[in-house]
């Protein structure tokens, strides 16, 4: 009898504990102050606290919209929007990865080192925002979905080199050719725009515009990083797969404990009841 007892002790508190979080997450979502805060940017960024109120991408859009305060109707037009939505990238986000945590999707937090650690890297666009800080991929990731939305062309641009490791970027093509963009390492937007915005290929046949682009980093890094650049698809988001996990954990985050609660019922009316009879 005792034993019966602890055992459905234990079930009913671990719903208990599954519905605390689920209702953490929720508190969360509606409450932003009660995050925790996210990974620290490197000092050197150059942030714009305001900006922080853009936390979806409807919301972003609508600032970039009033900013730019006309449609997008000319060249011009598209190569001044696009570069406004990189500017406000760079003073939106300092320099960091935002990773799920307690509070925002849980489940993901919990079961991503189970399956591949970096599953619980966001790259959900509108859960980006929610944070203060967003590595390079997840700020293209931003800028592509913005870009999207307003009928660019977008692609992801990767590069990987054994001893700097790896970075991400996007190109927009307008005026019929492709153009590179960097929010996240912030080059010489005036240079490159000198040279009407030039796309990677480019960029790396004219070796001296590359290294003169990027005045802070060694010329050698530059040189070998951004010579291994690969294309994406185009009109596709990167982390498709990382995306619709997330997307079923932060699902399960807000109603896992409705199916515990549920196993819970019925093995009490199946086992426990019975035998306390």
């Amino acid at each position: 009898m005792l034993k019966i007892k602890v055992v459905n002790f234990g079930l009913a508190l671990i719903v208990s504990l599954f519905f605390q979080v689920a209702l953490m997450e929720v508190t969360v979502k509606f409450f932003p102050r009660f995050k925790e805060n996210s990974v620290t940017g490197y000092s050197s960024d150059i942030v714009d606290p305001s900006l922080s109120r853009l936390n979806s991408v409807d919301k972003f859009i609508g600032f970039c919209d009033s900013v730019f305060g006309k449609e997008i109707k000319s060249h011009s037009d598209s190569a001044q929007y696009a570069n406004l939505v990189s500017k406000v990238i760079r003073y939106r986000f300092q320099h960091g990865y935002s990773w799920y945590r307690f509070g925002h999707n849980y489940v993901a937090k919990l079961i991503a080192p189970m399956l591949n650690k970096n599953l619980s890297a966001i790259v959900v666009p509108d859960d980006i925002l929610e944070y203060e800080t967003a590595a390079c991929s997840q700020q293209s990731i931003v800028g592509m979905k913005v870009l999207m939305e307003k009928g660019y062309l977008v692609r992801a641009v990767g590069f990987y080199d054994t001893l700097i490791g790896g970075h991400f970027c996007y190109e927009i093509k307008f005026n019929g050719d492709w153009h590179f963009y960097d929010p996240n390492r912030e080059p010489d937007e005036e240079l490159l725009d000198k040279y009407n915005r030039p796309s990677i290929k480019e960029l790396n046949e004219n070796k001296e515009l590359l290294v003169a682009a990027y005045p802070n980093d060694k010329k050698e890094n530059v040189l070998a990083l951004y010579s291994t650049y690969k294309y994406g698809k185009e009109r596709k988001l990167p982390g498709a797969n990382a995306r619709l996990f997330q997307r079923i954990t932060q699902i399960l985050s807000y109603t896992l404990w409705i199916f515990l609660a549920i196993l819970y019922l019925y093995l009490d009316k199946r086992f426990f009841s019975k035998k306390t009879k």
